[in-house]
């Protein structure tokens, strides 16, 4: 697998213009997808609580920005937010997934750049997708690597653990339980559950082999 970083400038978007609006807190999302042409991310907020509301204000008032749902809010904040998609030009979102490039981590909203760790089978697909990008925002691209994969998670059971780390699962004290998160992600707990716990099983396999 390739993987690499784009640093993207997104303009007249929150996500680029939300950690320059709160520097002092840290912003991160994952389910990044597709709703009758508008863009859903889970939003996760971490810092200073007091400014969680003024966060929660802003992007309600953000004129792309369909709706703000408040998920759960207590040291941490979780959204899902929902924004308008582009009307003339595709998302760029959009644009790595049509040419095999997908997320490996949550989406980090940093310094003014939307942050997309990104991994492919094939080296071309980072090169496809940074030269369409760089037609229309200002974009850099940081070294690409190559890895292998020694433990071939499904798109559920890799999609089940970045939800439970990014919610804090495996956190302790555990911020979110199996049961918390299901309930905000809208799937069935013994749905979630299964695919976690064979993606746990999978990646500790792997890791007692190399022993």
């Amino acid at each position: 697998m390739f993987k690499t970083r784009f640093d993207i400038v997104h303009k007249g978007c929150w996500g680029s213009e939300i950690s320059k609006e709160f520097p002092g807190l840290s912003f991160s999302a994952v389910d990044c997808h597709w709703t009758k042409g508008n863009v859903v991310h889970i939003l996760k907020v971490s810092g200073d609580e007091s400014q969680f509301n003024k966060v929660i204000t802003y992007l309600k008032k953000r004129k792309e920005v369909i709706s703000a749902e408040v998920l759960s809010k207590d040291d941490l904040l979780f959204m899902r937010v929902l924004t308008e998609g582009h009307k003339k030009r595709k998302q760029f979102s959009d644009m790595f997934f049509e040419n095999g490039c997908f997320p490996v981590v949550p989406i980090r909203f940093e310094g003014g750049f939307e942050k997309w760790t990104l991994g492919t089978s094939k080296r071309k697909n980072l090169t496809t997708v940074y030269n369409e990008l760089k037609k229309y925002h200002s974009i850099s691209i940081k070294e690409i690597t190559e890895g292998k994969i020694t433990t071939a998670l499904t798109q559920k059971q890799r999609e089940a653990m970045m939800y439970a780390n990014h919610f804090g699962y495996f956190d302790w004290p555990r911020k979110k339980t199996a049961t918390e998160i299901a309930k905000l992600i809208n799937v069935p707990k013994t749905v979630f559950l299964s695919h976690l716990r064979k993606a746990e099983n999978k990646i500790l396999k792997s890791f007692l082999e190399k022993e």
